[in-house]
């Protein structure tokens, strides 16, 4: 009986963490386009998100970071990109939907390698 409550438990503790999920509306502005060029900084090849970490410069010159997320490793390398697509350096577009609490974090909906226009990535509504 204590076994099978201390697997249940367990069971109940570590499920949690591995299956957390956000909505997409809690984080992001539908409301809020964006689309940013600049410089890769690094990527993170993560479940349950890749994270693009670009350093983009405004109108005045000043250079910010931006946190772009991505879909899940699975999804990007079903539709052709790896680790090794984009590297540091690298100059790319990203449209996509600003955070709500307005940092320089995005959702992208579309990755394009700038100079020779190469699209990356486009979720499904952008392929249409």
């Amino acid at each position: 009986m204590i076994r099978t409550f201390v697997l249940s438990l367990s069971a109940m503790l570590f499920s949690g963490t591995c299956c957390a999920h956000h909505s997409f509306s809690a984080e992001f502005d539908i409301g809020r386009p964006v689309e940013i060029t600049g410089a890769v900084i690094n990527v993170e090849w993560t479940n349950p998100h890749a994270w693009i970490h670009l350093a983009v410069q405004d109108d005045s010159g000043a250079t910010t970071e931006w946190a772009v997320e991505m879909l899940g490793v699975i999804t990007l390398v079903r539709s052709g990109m790896s680790p090794q697509t984009v590297k540091p350096g690298d100059v790319l577009t990203i449209t996509g939907f600003g955070a709500r609490n307005g940092t320089n974090t995005a959702n992208a909906s579309s990755v394009t390698r700038t100079g020779t226009g190469e699209s990356l990535w486009a979720s499904a509504g952008d392929n249409q």
